[in-house]
């Protein structure tokens, strides 16, 4: 395992992304990298590079403690699946990457790419919540690593400029941003019956359990 100077710039020319941001090290195979312990240093890894994540704020936990109620939630009343959070790492197939979403989605179809710490192959959506230290690794690292593995939804949520990506893979394999209505209201692809208030997002305070789940509940009910 060869160190690099931190910060820099790797081009993986199989994958054609370019991978940004402190690199722990080059050269280490996939199941090298699963099995070593890099203590409380938080890592992806994309082609052979293992990249230390970004930190996180107060309000991306907030963030992501709600997605994953409002995801379990949906899921729960829907037929099932599992929301999954960071540190599950998902490795992909088509494209040398194994990156930590902050949430993935399962639905009942995929729960056997579950392995341990992993899953392989694309979750059936994925959302990233934009750290402002490297605002590029999601809106164009990951972006193309997961257009290039088959990702059909990725979302990414910028708290900081209150902005949103939904992206949604087309029949030729390429990302097309979908825009919420006219109401503000994005309506998922993947995740049949999932319609929401963007604006919900921005709140100062965000929903807790029981109203995430009444969300859910009049979501269903077509309210």
């Amino acid at each position: 395992m060869s160190m690099l100077t931190p910060d820099i710039d790797v081009v993986d020319m199989q994958a054609k992304v370019r991978i940004s941001g402190k690199v722990i090290a080059r050269n280490m195979n996939y199941d090298t990298f699963i099995d070593t312990d890099f203590g409380e240093k938080h890592v992806e890894w994309v082609n052979g590079v293992v990249i230390e994540m970004a930190g996180i704020d107060e309000r991306h936990d907030a963030l992501v403690g709600f997605l994953r109620v409002f995801f379990s939630s949906f899921l729960e009343s829907t037929g099932g699946g599992r929301c999954l959070g960071d540190p599950m790492l998902m490795k992909l197939i088509d494209v040398p990457s194994s990156r930590a979403p902050d949430i993935q989605i399962l639905l009942p179809d995929r729960l056997d790419q579950i392995a341990q710490n992993q899953v392989i192959g694309p979750a059936n959506l994925v959302v990233e919540i934009v750290s402002p230290s490297n605002p590029r690794t999601d809106f164009v690292e990951k972006r193309r690593e997961y257009e290039l593995g088959g990702v059909p939804e990725y979302w990414i949520i910028d708290h900081e400029h209150q902005k949103t990506q939904f992206l949604q893979l087309n029949e030729f394999g390429l990302y097309d941003e979908v825009m919420p209505d006219a109401k503000g209201i994005y309506c998922s692809r993947s995740l049949n019956e999932l319609c929401f208030s963007v604006d919900v997002l921005w709140r100062e305070h965000l929903p807790g359990i029981a109203e995430t789940m009444q969300l859910i509940a009049d979501m269903l009910k077509g309210k």
